[in-house]
């Protein structure tokens, strides 16, 4: 009993700093983010795009992480205040997408792919079908007549993999390691029936609390951010696409899904901030193509629009 207690106080001990950290990081960032965004609102030409792109990236995170952080006071999850964030989040990412050369290379640690596949899972999670397929085909799209394709690992892998098979987008392969066996099953196994999917799940949720870490320089974790912590976007991503609209009885009770936002809620259109709208109207100025991620928006929120009809 002493060492399951000490276990349990571990981990929750563990949880706090992590959510500390988070809010200390906020703290500290937001205010230079701002700035940057800013200057680049005011005057595109003083800053570069992929600069201005990831401050509006983590501005949508941090956004997305006060609307879930019911520790601050607030009793649930302020879901537009998270959808706000999100736009954002995602406006960010496909900038930084369109400028790859940047930051992509065979010594980078891959932290964009990431970043990236964890958007798409959180637009499936919300419902957002339209826009995440426009992301992955932007994002991670492939030729299929192309080889040589380098292969997605991890989580990346299976949240590429996973979203190419249900939208129907030729993305490039996964290559799981021994120690991500579940990750290849759950690939392949994603449309099976509840009796064969639900044990995949089950594993896919205690393997989702033990990657709950900040990244070091050794090692990194699926998800170092709280946001993905507190609401397990592959997991909800993976319900949304079977077809449910609320969580399965036999899940609903795993430690992992105890935060109030880890639920599948009803979707609504896709709605951009100020901030986010002047990012994308800039943006498009200099880069035309860019405009397609407003077209993508749109669409999505005609099609909730008239499913809701």
């Amino acid at each position: 009993m002493r060492n399951k207690f000490s276990k349990e106080r571990s981990a929750s001990e563990r949880s706090q700093t992590l959510l500390q950290t988070a809010r200390a990081q906020a703290n500290a960032l937001q205010g230079m983010y701002r700035d940057t965004l800013g200057t680049f609102l005011d005057s595109p030409s003083c800053v570069p795009v992929p600069r201005a792109a990831r401050a509006l990236f983590w501005l949508g995170r941090l956004r997305q992480w006060r609307a879930i952080d019911v520790g601050t006071g607030a009793s649930e999850a302020n879901w537009l205040s998270l959808h706000l964030g999100v736009v954002e989040s995602v406006a960010g990412t496909h900038a930084l997408a369109m400028h790859r050369d940047q930051w992509s290379g065979p010594n980078r640690r891959h932290t964009y792919e990431r970043d990236m596949s964890l958007q798409i899972a959180m637009m499936l999670a919300l419902g957002w079908n339209e826009m995440a397929a426009f992301a992955l085909q932007a994002w991670f799209g492939v030729e299929k007549t192309v080889a040589g394709q380098s292969c997605l690992t991890g989580m990346t892998g299976m949240i590429v993999g996973v979203a190419g098979d249900a939208l129907k987008i030729s993305v490039p392969a996964s290559n799981f390691q021994r120690s991500d066996a579940l990750l290849g099953h759950i690939l392949e196994n994603w449309q099976s029936d509840d009796a064969q999917f639900s044990p995949l799940a089950n594993s896919l949720a205690e393997r989702h609390m033990l990657q709950c870490r900040l990244d070091t320089d050794q090692s990194l974790f699926d998800f170092d951010h709280p946001i993905e912590q507190a609401m397990p976007v592959e997991l909800l991503m993976l319900l949304r696409l079977r077809g449910n609209t609320e969580m399965p009885a036999w899940l609903s009770l795993h430690a992992a899904l105890a935060h109030p936002a880890a639920v599948l809620v009803q979707s609504s259109p896709p709605v951009q901030s100020q901030r986010c709208a002047a990012f994308i109207e800039r943006v498009s100025r200099l880069l035309p193509q860019y405009r397609g991620l407003t077209d993508a928006m749109a669409r999505q929120g005609n099609l909730i629009q008239t499913a809701a009809a």
